[in-house]
């Protein structure tokens, strides 16, 4: 059903289907033109609008456009638009389209589904003109089917320049019915004609054998009717014959509101109800601006006699009023769609700044707090039309119109005192603050020091409990403030009550989304300042200033201009300390909320040449100046040029207008022009010129005719300057290079050290792995299960469907059925894999800021700044803490560490020793406890930042470490349990660093023997053998962990994984796929692509371990191994391969005849037999009994029918045999999609 006519709607309309529970929207935009109408059908969306009309896919993605042909803009012709769309079932479950258009003098064309084909055009159906309305039903009747549209077909209006006016007989038609068969209007079907007021006309709706058409007058929307909107009500006196007839109208008064804007009919069985969105006319946004009314159909036909606007034959009476309180009251309510659901009504409403609320009424009508179920972030308009998706009613579609940007600001022009018996209010500022709240408001009046028990009582949407206030402060008899809660978006009434008298009248209190911007014009300022800079954006008149961010100094405060809502005006500060240009960032401040807003950049202030002055036009003056190009783009209205002149002992001052600013390559110009009046001579010998812009005012030269003087005169100088610049010159070449010489000696010996240090390190470094690591600490199934099936992360599906399936089957086959083999299989040597890569890495050196360490498989994570390191062994004394349970008494570890560790990794080094040491925990964690260096002299905490720690030139603190602190082998270091909220570790920032210094300080003289004042130089690809050195360290312990997977231990391989590959064999053979490589791939895509390369790279997937980043890039090398281990390609490496490929390249080929034979041995066991497998089944269900939520399972399961559901449909019906099978998936989808009606209560 269609309804008035739409506000300006932008040219990119999104469509949205806003999901009734929480789920982000999906989006479609009309391709040039804005969204008129939305219709449902039996399996589609239809969006209408210009000229086009589309059907779309319930997931909103476009299924065709019906019209116009492809190549025309929706935008042509200009000024059409969609007024009508209706869709309803023939029999047979023939589906039938109505689309009314303005263009062609209002033409409806009547289109059959799914081919469109046109079955009708007629012409003068629905309204023409471009704000005229229009709204229809389908009704059949005696067998036939009719349609009944009302419509605004002329106004009182001239438009006669639209080429849109009846005849003289059809002006004051308003209502007709017309059959389907020819859409021709006929006096004995029914044609109702107003009197003299035009109407608008908001739905048409059927209820039995009446239908109904809320409207009101045109006048009524000016402000100066005070008439309620009206229900007019049609019935059928010769049911047999077809027809209808008016039976009248009957007013609806609901609050005094004149106009409606939405409107949606609620069935319940055998009782109706009309549920209407009211609106006051006048334009004034205010707390109760709009409101839900809720009238019953059969009340509304008993009443509806009246012929107030109508020509009406018969019997009639005087006109009668239904009123009723409103629902539901809000500051700007546009749209209402209603349904039932387990006996109670549901209203799913939406606003004119972009919420979708949903409210639910109880039995006496009365709403609960509405909840927002969704936000358009750009805060349009909702369209007045909101309709449930025809296949999941969990979703409703909406779309979004344009809203007027609103240019009020804080309510400081109240000056109407409004009374209590003790105390007046004048006014309160502000009326408009974000969501955030506000610390302080200013209520000003009279009587406040007289009164007590002062509250501010804040009102918002109908069914959510007001704020009750207490004062904050009575600053004095006539002014006191007030702290406002955040709360949501919307308009609230707030009054102020004292004595426990009752409430003053309530004025409106606007909350509003947080401001925003979305550009900057001009976007650069001179560094002098003082440029008028405009923002746009939304919300601006909740803003208390804008502040101009600048690392080198305080945040600057700038002045407002005059602005509004949408605009933000203001002067730049000079940023005269800055020689350069920058770029400064430009924030909204918000009560106590800064608001990051744009980027403003800052350019030198201008440079002006000269200028020239042509007097012989006199009395007219014309002035040239000349100035260097930039990018500061200035026009025109920024510059003011004035010149000054003597006249006696008094200094007098012309001011220029600027004509225009031309830009040529080489410089630009400013014209200015000046005629003077009256006889006053100037002085030219006297003449000054400036120019003003902004902050910057400069005085401008005159050019000179004595150049060529200068020009001699200074070019003895100038050959001088040169020749002294060559001498300087030479010797500096010289001298640089010496120092080259030198720096290349020690890049030279640098490289030659590193080398030979890697390769000893390479034929003697050996990793001691602690044996005993203790219990794995495995995790039990359910929690295995958990992480292997609902990771932080979703997967993306990029196989094809056939494959999929395949692959969704076998990894959840093998993550239900193969806990056993983490644990049975690859438990211990995975277990040790982790732990060997952590003491590798911990070996050596770690930036304590970015992780990176000097020993890693992973070349991102290689950390090649590193300096000269010694290990230094130091006693730790553990003292014995009420939380460890387990240790008798003090204890003394000795523990190796790094001098260039910090003292946060000398803690954690030593807790770990501990554990290695006892078996079990300290009992306090690392935060907890502190650091005691001892010795005879003194005990000093030793901490990462103190008054000690090394600061850089550019203002970065180096983090202390144990070289910092001067410890040597044999020291003593206590641990202490730390006071409670005494925290002395430091959170590292972008103002520390560890062993990756700042460009500024990593090129510092080298201190050593030999090198001093030699820069020393690091290449990176020096230290690439640290790779090669940590992956020969854990290699064994790799190649462990491979072979314990594609192994059969005695023989056997688990039940699923045998079952699994002997159905791919089968399928392979049934398909008559005789390529071995397609079975080796779906086999390697099923088990170890799908299954162990995820716990490969999720050890916590299996132990009760955390994972770092630095673990998970080395884990991810080797993870990449072992799928090149299973690929089928050929591997081609140059010299420039990554490195993750070159560090296992060799092994690789030895890796893939491994897993062949795997596969083959696999092949080559006696198949399973049917009760082996329902047996294995049988075991691992009683295994697991009550570990899982059924529920949440079965869910999961429906999420998957509903993703796949076309598709697998789609496969069952090509597939032979599979009747019954699509016919039970068809019953369980339906009777998911039943117990999911109860979702939204």
């Amino acid at each position: 059903m269609a309804a008035p006519p739409p506000p300006a709607l932008s040219w990119a309309l999104p469509l949205l289907a806003a999901l009734a529970g929480a789920t982000g929207p999906q989006s479609f935009e009309l391709p040039g033109a804005p969204i008129d109408n939305i219709e449902v059908s039996g399996g589609a969306v239809l969006v209408a609008g210009g000229s086009c009309l589309y059907e779309l896919r319930p997931e909103l993605r476009p299924r065709r456009r019906v019209v116009p042909a492809a190549g025309q803009s929706c935008g042509e012709p200009p000024g059409m638009r969609s007024n009508l769309l209706l869709y309803y079932e023939e029999a047979g479950g023939v589906g039938v389209l109505l689309t009314g258009w303005t263009q062609e003098d209002g033409a409806c064309q009547v289109w059959e589904q799914p081919s469109y084909r046109q079955r009708l055009n007629e012409r003068e159906v629905v309204s023409c003109l471009p704000d005229g309305s229009t709204a229809g039903v389908v009704f059949q009747q005696a067998g036939a089917w009719y349609l009944a549209v009302a419509a605004t077909y002329s106004t009182s209006a001239d438009t006669n320049h639209l080429r849109c006016e009846p005849s003289k007989s059809d002006k004051e038609t308003v209502i007709t019915v017309r059959s389907m068969v020819n859409l021709k209007s006929k006096e004995e079907l029914g044609i109702i004609k107003r009197r003299e007021e035009p109407l608008h006309f908001v739905d048409a709706l059927q209820w039995g054998d009446h239908l109904f058409f809320p409207y009101y007058t045109l006048k009524a929307r000016s402000g100066n009717d005070t008439e309620p909107p009206s229900m007019a009500v049609l019935y059928q006196p010769r049911p047999s014959e077809g027809g209808l007839s008016l039976r009248g109208h009957v007013y609806l008064d609901c609050g005094c509101r004149s106009l409606i804007v939405s409107s949606s009919l609620v069935r319940q069985g055998e009782r109706g109800w009309w549920v209407g969105v009211f609106r006051h006319s006048h334009n004034a946004k205010a707390w109760n601006t709009t409101a839900v009314c809720i009238f019953e159909m059969e009340e509304m036909k008993k009443q509806a006699c009246a012929s107030t606007h109508f020509n009406m034959n018969g019997e009639n009476c005087e006109a009668r009023s239904i009123k009723k309180l409103p629902t539901l009251i809000h500051s700007g309510l546009v749209a209402v769609y209603g349904t039932v659901v387990l006996n109670r009504i549901v209203l799913f409403l939406g606003t004119d700044d972009g919420q979708l609320l949903k409210a639910i009424l109880n039995e006496d009508m009365e709403s609960n707090c509405p909840e927002v179920l969704y936000e358009i972030e750009e805060e349009t308009s909702i369209f007045h039309k909101l309709r449930l998706d025809p296949v999941n009613n969990n979703y409703i579609y909406l779309s979004s119109a344009n809203k007027d940007n609103c240019n009020a600001t804080a309510s400081k022009g109240i000056t109407t005192a409004q009374k209590t018996e003790h105390i007046s209010i004048q006014s309160i500022e502000p009326l408009w603050i974000s969501t955030l709240g506000k610390s302080e408001i200013t209520v000003k009046g009279e009587n406040f020091t007289r009164a007590s028990g002062i509250k501010l009582i804040l009102t918002g949407i109908t069914g959510c409990k007001p704020d009750i206030i207490k004062v904050r402060n009575v600053l004095n008899d006539t002014q006191m403030t007030f702290a406002l809660p955040p709360t949501r978006k919307e308009a609230k009434s707030i009054c102020i009550q004292a004595n426990g008298k009752k409430c003053s009248p309530p004025m409106t209190l606007h909350y509003v989304s947080l401001p925003s911007c979305s550009r900057i014009t001009p976007n650069t300022s001179w560094i002098s300042g003082g440029r008028k800079i405009t923002t746009i954006g939304r919300n601006f008149n909740v803003v208390d200033s804008v502040i101009i961010s600048d690392d080198q100094r305080s945040n600057l405060t700038v002045s407002r201009c005059p602005g509004n809502a949408s605009e933000y005006h203001y002067l730049t500060p000079s940023l005269s300390h800055a020689t350069e240009g920058k770029v400064v960032d430009m924030m909204l401040k918000v009560d106590t909320t800064f608001i990051p807003c744009v980027k403003l950049h800052y350019h030198p202030d201008p440079v002006f040449i000269n200028y020239q002055l042509h007097t012989e036009l006199d009395p007219d003056l014309e002035l040239k100046i000349y100035k260097e190009n930039d990018n500061l783009n200035i026009s025109k209205t920024e510059v003011e040029v004035y010149l000054s002149y003597m006249t006696g002992a008094q200094t007098k001052k012309i001011w220029f207008s600027v004509q225009n600013i031309t830009k040529k390559p080489d410089r630009s110009t400013i014209l200015c022009k000046f005629k003077r009046e009256g006889t006053d001579k100037i002085d030219f010998s006297t003449v000054k010129v400036f120019v003003k812009l902004g902050n910057f005012e400069h005085e401008v030269k005159p050019t000179s005719s004595y150049i060529y003087l200068y020009v001699l005169i200074l070019l003895p100088i100038v050959v001088g300057v040169i020749i002294a610049a060559f001498i300087v010159t030479r010797y500096k070449s010289k001298e640089l290079t010496r120092k080259q010489s030198q720096q290349l000696e020690l890049l030279e010996y640098e490289i030659r050290k590193e080398i030979r240090e890697g390769f000893a390190e390479l034929q003697m470094d050996e990793l001691d792995v602690v044996d005993s690591f203790g219990t794995v600490p495995f995790l039990d199934y359910k929690h295995f299960a958990l992480r292997t099936f609902f990771p932080e992360t979703d997967e993306e599906i990029v196989l094809t469907f056939y494959t999929r399936v395949l692959t969704d089957m076998s990894g959840g086959f093998a993550s239900i059925f193969s806990e056993e083999m983490p644990q049975e299989t690859i438990g211990e040597p995975f277990y040790l894999l982790v732990t060997t890569l952590n003491q590798r890495i911990n070996k050596g050196p770690v930036d304590a800021i970015t992780c990176k360490a000097l020993y890693t498989l992973n070349e991102d994570w290689l950390l090649w700044q590193v300096s000269e390191f010694k290990t230094v062994t130091v006693n730790i004394i553990f003292e014995k803490v009420a939380e460890n349970e387990s240790g008798d008494a003090c204890q003394t570890i000795q523990v190796n560490v790094l001098d260039c560790d910090t003292i946060g990794q000398a803690k954690e080094k030593s807790l770990q020793a501990f554990f290695n040491k006892n078996g079990f925990l300290y009992g306090l964690q690392m935060d907890e406890i502190g650091l005691e260096l001892v010795s005879e002299e003194q005990q000093r905490e030793l901490l990462d930042i103190d008054g000690s720690s090394e600061v850089m030139e550019d203002g970065i603190r180096k983090l202390n470490t144990i070289g910092h602190y001067e410890i040597s082998n044999g020291a003593t270091i206590k641990v202490f349990k730390k006071k409670a909220n005494i925290r002395s570790d430091v959170d590292y920032s972008d103002e520390h660093c560890h062993l990756i210094l700042p460009d500024s300080e990593a090129n510092k003289d080298v201190k050593g023997a030999g090198h001093k004042g030699k820069q020393k130089f690091k290449v990176k690809e020096m230290y690439l053998t640290k790779l090669l050195s940590t992956k020969v360290a854990i290699h064994s312990v790799v190649e462990k962990l491979f072979r314990s997977i594609w192994s059969l231990p005695n023989n056997k391989a688990p039940v699923a994984i045998k079952y699994f590959f002997d159905f791919l064999d089968a399928q392979a053979e049934s398909k008559k796929i005789t390529d071995p490589d397609v079975v080796h791939i779906w086999k390697t895509n099923s088990l170890p692509l799908r299954f162990w390369v995820n716990i490969l790279k999720n050890p916590q997937f299996v132990f009760d371990i955390k994972k770092t980043s630095h673990i998970d890039g080395c884990l991810s090398v080797i993870a990449q191994a072992f799928m090149d281990a299973f690929s089928l390609a050929e591997q081609t490496l140059g010299k420039e391969a990554p490195t993750n490929k070159l560090l296992y390249a060799k092994d690789i080929p030895l890796y893939k005849k491994e897993v062949k034979a795997y596969y083959k041995a696999i092949r080559d066991l006696p198949p399973l037999t049917t009760a082996e497998v329902e047996e294995f089944l049988a075991q691992e269900s009683k295994k697991h009994e009550n570990e899982f939520n059924e529920k949440v399972a079965l869910f999961e399961i429906y999420r998957y029918i509903v993703k796949y559901y076309d598709e697998i449909v789609s496969k069952l019906e090509r597939e032979r045999g599979f009747e019954e099978v699509q016919k039970q998936l068809q019953q369980v989808k339906a009777l998911f999609d039943e117990k999911k009606k109860c979702k939204w209560l």
